[in-house]
């Protein structure tokens, strides 16, 4: 039996709650990756503002004067950071792929979803869902190089002519094709990982062409389905964005309540991340189970 769309959602929300534990554990490591990098610049502030009255007026509004102070008395500090961001965000999407293997695992059989359970999908399926990865990686660079061309190649044809509105029709056409090709990407990428630990296989160029196959043949619930968990997310950073605002900045109490909600948005989005993948899982085996037909006797 195919299940509709709202059974879907409804089916990976149910998933989802019942191993909300996990939101914890990615949490938490969310946390760590922030406070690597936010440590050395947090020690560049508190020696710079630790004992100036700089602090207090910078609380209140920014101060251009003293950041370009700033910029030039720690250029050697600040001119290393992007190498560690480099290193941070590198580990921390190797450890992401990992946890990954732990989410489907428990997607899959719902039945075995302790912390052993999750930590053994996690280790079985990292290689393949990281050779999965760095395929993804190469084709978000490519559309990345040819967005940047084809910008190139609209402002050399239209750059001695009086043709404003179809110049800027065509580059926001190139950037709406980049977007949708990201969307499509990631679907494909999602799919081949779900692939790769639902059918248990190893062959990770052909389980993503069977993503793709999979995909085609059921582009419409895919991607509204997909559609659907992204929006749901939209909204969270919509409400974010409105709360945050109502927040003031004085006295500064009210940075923990900002800092409070801040982390519950995070905790939402990976909610959110484990909805993607809980509906994902539902709707591949769905779709792809072998259909019985029963014989009367």
């Amino acid at each position: 039996m195919i299940l509709s769309n709202k059974h879907i959602i409804l089916h990976g929300a149910r998933s989802v709650f019942q191993n909300a534990k996990f939101v914890f554990l990615m949490w938490a490591f969310n946390a760590a990756s922030a406070l690597v990098l936010t440590v050395p610049v947090y020690n560049i502030l508190l020696d710079n503002l630790g004992t100036s009255l700089t602090s207090d007026r910078l609380a209140l509004h920014f101060d251009y004067l003293w950041y370009l102070q700033f910029r030039n008395l720690y250029t050697i500090q600040l001119d290393q950071l992007p190498l560690s961001i480099y290193f941070v965000v590198g580990i921390y999407a190797l450890i992401q792929t990992f946890f990954l293997g732990g989410l489907i695992t428990i997607f899959n059989t719902p039945d075995k979803n302790h912390i052993v359970d999750f930590f053994y999908g996690g280790v079985k399926y990292f290689f393949r869902f990281t050779k999965v990865l760095m395929l993804i990686l190469v084709l978000f660079a490519v559309a990345f190089q040819l967005n940047l061309y084809s910008g190139e190649l609209i402002s050399y044809f239209f750059k001695n002519t009086e043709h404003v509105t179809i110049d800027f029709v065509l580059k926001a056409l190139k950037y709406v094709l980049l977007i949708f090709f990201i969307g499509l990407v990631t679907i494909i990428s999602d799919y081949s990982k779900v692939s790769l630990a639902v059918k248990d296989k190893t062959e990770i160029l052909r389980e993503c062409f069977s993503a793709v196959r999979f995909i085609l043949n059921n582009f419409s619930k895919v991607f509204t389905i997909f559609l659907i968990v992204a929006i749901i997310g939209a909204l969270g950073s919509v409400f974010y964005n409105i709360v945050g605002r109502l927040i003031p900045r004085t006295p500064f109490y009210f940075l923990f309540l900002s800092f409070f909600l801040q982390q519950m948005l995070i905790i939402f989005r990976l909610l959110v991340r484990m909805l993607f993948y809980s509906t994902e899982v539902n709707i591949f085996k769905d779709l792809s189970a072998d259909v019985v037909k029963a014989e009367a006797h």
